[in-house]
């Protein structure tokens, strides 16, 4: 088939819009860092990228929630480890108290500071985190750590102190079922340390007027070692919670880098789509000017 002067020159105007175009799209995905411009450039890598974003955006939330747990859970320890070193200090003024070399006098002299520790304890046990919610309660307050993503059911874990393993303060005088808000949290922590049945307190009166109390059952020593078995506990939690932002972060940068894949541009690639489109927009021009000074019979022929 013939292809005439006045068909080159035709193309040649086709192949200049053409080329054109193709310089402005690259020149602007690499100015905006973006491979799509539209929906339409791939459907399929526009499809991928909304999903990945998906995932991004659950790695996110759920990042939020592990460093919500992991202050909580920071709070929670240090609080347990205050109760533990209160209660040990406890314990060991009441061994000393249990020397029969001490006299009435003596004893009173001590009762202050057991009236210290005693409310020093209270304020412990009625300590809030950074968020106002009590470190110790008597119903679990669960944080999600682990998955939710990926179609991975979630793990939540307890970020509280159990006020109810302090029972042998006072055994049998709190129905823990039945505190259900702040003001019967206070009630709670009042009776559990102030109680006509206490055994902390039983031990402080004692002191007070220069008499010496044995606490049943070591109950203080069993006090200290349950704040010590609680802190294992927390600890561990904090363990499982380190673990799972360290595999958060893993896989947060997995589709980060995946997405990247997607959507950013290829800088190097993008830049030699431009010099290809500019020497093909060149050649293009060149030939059309060429045309452009032949004479009717030239194009004709």
């Amino acid at each position: 088939m013939r292809t005439t002067i006045s068909n080159r020159f035709n193309e040649s105007l086709a192949s200049i819009q053409r080329h054109s175009r193709q310089m402005a799209d690259e020149q602007i995905r690499i100015s905006g860092g973006t491979k799509m411009l539209r929906a339409s450039d791939s459907p399929l890598a526009m499809g991928r990228a909304v999903d990945l974003r998906t995932t991004q955006a659950q790695l996110d939330a759920l990042g939020r929630l592990q460093a919500t747990a992991a202050n909580r859970m920071a709070e929670t320890e240090a609080a347990l480890a205050d109760a533990g070193k209160v209660l040990d200090d406890f314990f060991q003024l009441y061994a000393s108290t249990q020397n029969a070399a001490l006299g009435a006098e003596q004893l009173k002299g001590l009762a202050s500071q057991a009236s210290v520790f005693q409310e020093e304890l209270k304020q412990v046990l009625s300590r809030a985190d950074s968020a106002g919610y009590r470190i110790f309660n008597t119903s679990d307050l669960k944080v999600i750590v682990d998955g939710g993503t990926a179609g991975v059911a979630p793990v939540s874990i307890n970020t509280i102190g159990v006020l109810a393993g302090l029972d042998m303060l006072n055994p049998g005088k709190v129905v823990w079922s039945e505190v259900s808000d702040a003001a019967d949290l206070d009630q709670a922590i009042n009776v559990l340390l102030y109680g006509p049945d206490s055994r902390l307190n039983s031990f402080v009166g004692a002191l007070k007027i220069g008499e010496r109390y044995k606490v049943p059952e070591d109950a203080l020593k069993q006090a200290s070692e349950e704040m010590t078995q609680q802190r294992i506990r927390v600890g561990a939690a904090q363990a499982r919670v380190d673990r799972s932002m360290l595999r958060t972060d893993d896989l947060a940068l997995s589709v980060s880098t995946a997405l990247s894949r997607e959507v950013d541009t290829d800088f190097a690639q993008s830049t030699m789509e431009v010099q290809k489109a500019r020497a093909l927009l060149e050649a293009a021009q060149s030939i059309t000017a060429q045309i452009g000074t032949m004479n009717l019979f030239q194009r004709l022929g």
